[in-house]
This record gives C-alpha cells, structure tokens and sequence, in this order.
C-alpha cells in the first residue's frame, strides 16, 4: 500500500523535485497588466487566462510565476523622450494611439497598467540572463510600434527597448536579438536602435511601418492572406542565418497571435498547427545557432477572446515539449475563479450570526430599485461586504472599472417574491443605472431530489454601449450586455460550491437565452434538449437576434406546418456529481438523440 505523506511534507517534496529538476520556462504577471479600452478588440483576460491554463493543468506552479514591480520613470526616459512623456498627460495623446476617445480617468489607468507590463519585460529579460535555459515569458508587453517621441498602434512605451537600454546603461554590452513574428511591423523596436549595430531587429509582418533605415535590422513584409506555408518556409529561409551571424546573447521574442486565422483585426490565414510550428521554430533555431544565447519572450498583438489559446499551445509545449489543448474558455474562467476564491481566508463572505449588514443604501433607495430592504445576508451566507470582497478578487468589478463605470456599487435585497437580490449599480449616484442583478433562491423542489440555486432573473447589461445594426437588441434588451456572461456563469457556480448546493437552475424565457448558454447549461428533459438541438440546426449561423424574431413571429414552423413556439423549461449547471449523471454521459446523450427524431423542422419561409 502506498504512503502518502502529510501535506506540508508532499509541498516540500514537489519543490526539492523542482530545485533539481526545474521547469524549462518562468513566467511573469500581474493582474494588473489588463486594462480594456471601449472600441479596442483587446482582450484585458488574456495573460490571466493563459496562466490559469498553465497553473490548471499542473504545467507550472505558483513558486515559478515571478511578479514584476512597475517600470521606474528613469527607465522609461531612457528610450522616450522627455516632449513625448509630457505629451501623455494629455488623454488625447491616448485617443491618438489608440484610434478610440480615451477620458482623463481611463488614461490614468491604462498608463499604470502599461508602466507595470513594461516592468514585467525588463523582469523577463532578468530572469533570462540569470537562467539561460530557461525561457521567460512576460505574459504582457510586447509594445513594439512605440518610437522614441511618439506611440502609435495600441503602444504606449515600447517595453522590449526599455528593458535592452535599462541592460546597456548598467554596462551589459553583449549582442542582441529581437525577433519580432507579430502581424504587424516592429517599426518602433527598430527606431530605437536604428544606429546600434549590436541590436538587430527581425521582423516578418504583412507590411513595413515607416522607412527609417536601421543598421541591423531584417524587415520583411509578406502581404495579407498568408498561410503557414509562406510563413514557415520564409522564417526558415532567413531566421536561421541572421542567428547564426550575430550571435545573441540574448533574444527577445515578440510571440504576437494576430496572425491567427480568427483574430479580430489580423488579414493572415496561419492555423493553431501553424502558430505552434512558428514558435517552436523560433526556439529550436535559437538554441541550435546560438545555444548560450538567454531567450525571453512577450505576447504582443492578438485581438478576439480566442488570442491566449496560441500562446497557452506555445508555453505548454515549452514547459511539456508535447501539445497540449486549452479547455473551453467557460472552464477556464471557473479554475480561475475557484483559485481567487481559495486564496480568501476562512469567513471571509459571510454575514455574522444576527449581525447587520450595512447596504450603503437607505430604504428608500431600495424600494426605489424594486427590492424590499431586508437584513438577511445574500442566499443565507453571504454578507454586503462579502459579495463585494468576492466580486472584487475575481476581477469582475476590475471588468466593469474597465468599461468606464469607475465606482461601481454593490447592494442586496429581496424581491416581492422572497428570492434574494444582488445588484451592481454603475455608481454611487442617486438613479444610477443597474449594470447586473441577479435574483436567485435555493430550492428543493426545482429539481426533485436535489438542492439547487434557481435563477429567477440574471441581468447583464452596459448603458454606455448603443445597439448598432450588426448587433441589434435581442427580445427584452433595454441596453448591450456587459459580455461577461461567462463570467457569470462562472461566479453562480462559485456561489454553489461555496453553498454545498448540486447546480443552477433556470428557465430562459427566449431561445437566444438558452443557445447563448448551451455551452455550459443542458435542459433537464432531454426532449427539450433535443428541441434546442434542431433549433440549432435550422438557424446554423443566423444572427441570435433574427432567430429569436422568427421563433415569436411564428415563422419557424415543423415539417408537418404546425407552428413551433419556444416553451419555458427548466435547464441546469450541473455542480455534483450526482446532477452531471442526470445531464451528462452516454444515456442523456442517447436519450436526446432518441427525442429528436421527433423534431423535424422545415427552414423558415417554406
């Protein structure tokens, strides 16, 4: 029979392994890296969700996660001129950059962000030249279309010059190398150092930023529609060479994703295959030609909610050397979630036994939002203070901050129905717009012989925003989502994980309710699963907003001309294991397959 050692000795155990074995690769972040600017496809997620990934599937652990400190204003002048550092105090310098209205207020905190992912990059080159066998990956910077006097392109300070000229002023005089694979041209990399011949600059990009002549420098543009052919084949044509001869000691990779197939703003064809391909390739002729050389690396452009995926491939192979797949975005968000949730102490959500709970809000702020004052904490458990500390941790209040609401507030109630209420209000202003609520109750009785969270009612919705013909109101929309619905999902299945409750459930009153949440929620019946599931089929790729529209105007008819209606059913999150072997597995699966035979559905306007 095997021992199994106390937990104190197994965590002692892990790191001796580590100390003699270590990972192949370190990693730097700060929460503090993400910023989002309304109108900017950037996803501010994105260095958090791949840690998560890696810290999830046992890759990496805490202890090789480094933590930079923000970039010193006497570094950044050092590639930076003084007239463009003064230029920024003006948040139309950011409106200029960034192509998008920056306000005072968010200027401040896209500046702290950005000084704080510079000091990652110059962390990462550190941490480098201290373990050469060892990749550094900053999970942010990348900032390489900011010249000396300007920024240009979503790039404030460039971060890979930075960190080189903080190296040259403390005496490091050895060869660099920057190999710069993002999309777009590394043009303010190669201003900086257009008179160092000890710096080359290498960049493949679908077209060349600006003609200022650098004396060594690889610039080369491919155009748009690039496959992983031409990518590869060129890459491997030139890179090779240009190691050889210059013999870096150290390389910084700008590993940007905006290449990618599905990235939001990029004009190349490359595959997952191929941007792994690309990045090992990349590593591989480093170490070939030049084995002594340090490397690190920085992320750099990728735009969508897919763009972490191929930098999770490309450190996961580094840490692994096999490919690994990244789990669904729903899934990640819930492990990171779970590991903000764990690093709060014991107690630290609940209401004291009979205490009160101090709202911020009087009684007739309350009634005045539909919500009945009451001194019971939230679903029996959780405090004001508690719900605002958890939403907190978990960076959804940060999300919202992001979306311009700067001071959101939090109450609870109970509404005429006895379900509690957890509302996010944009301010602390009188009025102030709700930007989420959420009505919930536990139940018995929803789902025989389990205790569940209902969800009466989860609101979701960002004032600010306007709807635009591409992305026009779905039934009962006042205003556009937040787009934190994963998010949500997520924080409910928190919520019953900390309650010891066996899932949600939910009745979604449109379809665009339930196909928005099919990812992770399935219907109890799996008739009614089976139903979605023709739905689904019928509508392919229509937009949610016309699919619902036909559904209520009768246009959705069955085979037989018998008008199809959307029917209210209960759908659940399973959290047990006891409800996931309800609606999960080979028999549910089965089982819908069996009903939906029965749902033939003829396309809308036959």
């Amino acid at each position: 029979m095997a021992t199994i050692l106390p937990r104190p000795l197994r965590r002692w155990a892990r790191r001796f392994r580590r100390l003699l074995r270590p990972p192949p690769a370190l990693v730097v972040f700060d929460a503090r890296y993400g910023f989002a600017i309304p109108g900017v496809p950037m996803d501010p997620q994105r260095g958090a969700q791949v840690l998560g990934f890696l810290l999830g599937e046992g890759l990496l652990d805490e202890e090789d996660v480094a933590r930079p400190r923000p970039v010193a204003f006497r570094n950044i002048r050092l590639v930076h001129t003084d007239r463009y550092l003064e230029s920024l105090q003006d948040p139309e310098t950011l409106t200029a950059i960034f192509g998008v209205p920056v306000s005072v207020e968010l200027a401040d905190r896209v500046l702290e962000a950005v000084r704080w992912s510079v000091g990652g990059t110059i962390q990462a080159t550190r941490l480098a030249l201290r373990t050469p066998r060892r990749v550094a990956v900053n999970l942010g910077g990348g900032h390489h279309h900011a010249e000396p006097d300007r920024g240009m392109g979503f790039c404030i300070y460039n971060d890979v010059a930075i960190a080189v000229a903080r190296l040259r002023a403390r005496g490091w005089r050895l060869p660099v190398l920057v190999v710069d694979l993002d999309l777009h041209d590394g043009n303010g990399t190669r201003a900086a150092f257009a008179a160092d011949p000890t710096v080359h600059t290498f960049s493949i990009h679908n077209a060349t930023w600006g003609e200022v002549p650098a004396v060594a420098s690889t610039a080369i543009a491919l155009g748009s529609g690039v496959d992983d052919a031409t990518l590869l084949a060129r890459l491997a044509h030139e890179l090779p060479p240009v190691v050889a001869r210059h013999q870096p000691a150290l390389v910084i990779y700008v590993a940007g994703t905006d290449s990618a197939l599905d990235d939001r703003l990029g004009d190349w064809r490359i595959t997952a295959d191929g941007m792994l391909a690309r990045d090992r390739f990349v590593i591989e002729a480093v170490r070939r030609h030049a084995p002594h050389a340090a490397i690190a690396a920085v992320l750099a452009g990728g735009y969508g909610a897919g763009s972490w995926r191929y930098t999770a491939r490309f450190l996961a192979w580094l840490l692994s050397g096999r490919a690994v797949e990244p789990p669904d975005d729903a899934e990640l968000v819930l492990r990171r979630f779970r590991r903000a949730r764990a690093a709060l102490p014991e107690g630290a959500l609940e209401a004291e036994s009979g205490g009160p709970d101090d709202w911020g809000l009087t009684e007739e702020d309350l009634l005045g939002l539909g919500a009945a004052p009451s001194r019971r904490p939230f679903l029996g458990h959780f405090s004001r203070q508690g719900m605002e500390r958890l939403l907190d941790r978990l960076g959804i209040l940060d999300q919202l901050r992001d979306r311009g609401y700067a001071h959101p507030v939090i109450t609870l109630g109970v509404n005429s129905a006895g379900a509690d209420i957890v509302r996010i209000l944009a301010s602390p202003e009188p009025g102030a717009a709700v930007l989420v609520e959420l009505a919930a109750r536990r139940s018995g009785r929803a789902v025989p012989g389990f205790e569940m969270l209902y969800v009466e009612w989860l609101l979701l919705q960002d004032p600010r925003r306007r709807f635009t013909p591409n992305r026009p109101p779905l039934p009962g929309q006042t205003h556009p989502g937040l787009g934190l619905l994963r998010e949500a999902a997520a924080f409910l299945i928190l919520l019953c994980e900390e309650l010891g409750l066996d899932g949600i459930a939910f009745a979604p009153a449109h379809y665009y309710m339930a196909a928005l949440g099919s990812k992770v929620l399935r219907f109890l019946e799996p008739a009614a699963e089976a139903h979605l599931r023709a739905l689904h089929e019928l509508f392919g790729n229509r937009p949610l907003a016309e699919a619902s529209r036909l559904l209520d105007a009768g246009e959705v008819r069955a085979e037989d001309g018998e008008v199809v209606r959307w029917e209210p059913r209960l759908m659940v999150i399973p959290v047990s294991a006891r409800l996931r072997a309800v609606v999960e597995g080979p028999a549910y699966e089965a089982a819908v397959r069996g009903a939906r035979r029965a749902y033939a559905l003829a396309p809308p306007g036959t």
